[in-house]
């Protein structure tokens, strides 16, 4: 979370360009993500990847990660 002031910053710049930020969670509490987006005005999608389908898809060894997808979705 130490970079999220860092990401709400780049993301309210670019959002009328067309930048979108999705969050996903690897946290199996549902509620407590829930908490954390509340508590921490985080303003776009955060989804939960609580069974790791995510994660094994686009290898994430660690979090935070980060991809940039181009407007066709692929990874750039």
């Amino acid at each position: 979370m130490g970079e999220a002031p860092l990401l709400k910053e780049l993301y309210a710049q670019y959002k009328d360009q067309g930048v979108i930020v999705i969050g996903i969670s690897l946290d199996e509490d549902v509620k407590l993500v829930q908490e954390m987006v509340s508590r921490e005005g985080i303003s776009w999608p955060q989804v939960s990847d609580a069974d790791k389908t995510l994660q094994k898809l686009f290898n994430v060894k660690g979090t935070p990660t980060y991809y940039l997808l181009d407007r066709d979705g692929k990874i750039a």
